[in-house]
């Protein structure tokens, strides 16, 4: 019986020949092709920055309220209030949502920002100065003015009451900064509360209706 003779993939000095380098090519695995931008489906990152922005606000404002300490908060103020909306923010930039992508990453950047601050002022390398906390204030208080007017026109109810209560509270901080007046500082204590309560509130909204594929809560 006549014998089948196999091609020989490799020549005389042990280096592949044409028919070898087609074999092995065929045996390597195919490239994947890269995703593209339709097939990456990125989910809503609202609800976290939300939520995170709502529940350090809250609680940040009970401790205006000398109601709490705020040990606690800072900490988590720096992770929870600064860095998930941080993330949430660079979702939104990866989804060309600009109006979101601006607020949670400065809004997260505050909050790392104040953390960081309060924890060189326990550690005694810093003082606070009332005016220019009351500046700083004051400033945050004139991009959220101008966010809230973005809200109107990108945002349901919900999200501009968030935007509108921050807007108060941030000026209303300046005041108490800057006059050392402690009721104008529990004032803004009180409407910081209603601030973060809208914000959670908002949140909810946003995962409930997603999850349930419906408007369960209205926003």
């Amino acid at each position: 019986m006549e014998r089948t003779r196999t091609p020989a993939t490799r020549n005389r000095w042990g280096f592949l020949t044409c028919q070898g380098k087609r074999l092995l090519k065929g045996l390597m695995p195919k490239k994947r092709k890269p995703m593209s931008e339709k097939e990456v489906a990125l989910a809503d990152p609202a609800a976290l920055g939300l939520a995170a922005f709502g529940a350090t606000t809250v609680l940040l404002n009970l401790h205006n309220l000398d109601l709490i300490t705020a040990t606690l908060t800072f900490a988590y103020g720096f992770f929870f209030g600064g860095l998930a909306q941080v993330i949430a923010g660079l979702v939104d930039f990866k989804r060309g949502n600009l109006f979101g992508a601006t607020a949670f990453t400065s809004y997260g950047l505050f909050w790392i920002g104040l953390s960081l601050f309060k924890l060189f002022e326990w550690e005694g390398l810093v003082a606070a100065d009332p005016n220019e906390l009351a500046a700083w204030m004051a400033i945050w208080g004139l991009f959220t003015l101008y966010m809230t007017i973005g809200s109107l026109k990108v945002g349901g109810r919900a999200l501009q009451v968030v935007f509108v209560t921050l807007t108060i509270l941030f000026f209303l901080l300046s005041a108490a900064f800057a006059t050392g007046e402690d009721l104008v500082l529990k004032v803004a204590g009180a409407e910081g509360v209603l601030c973060g309560l809208s914000a959670l509130y908002t949140s909810a909204g946003l995962v409930l209706n997603s999850v349930y594929g419906k408007r369960v809560v209205p926003l």
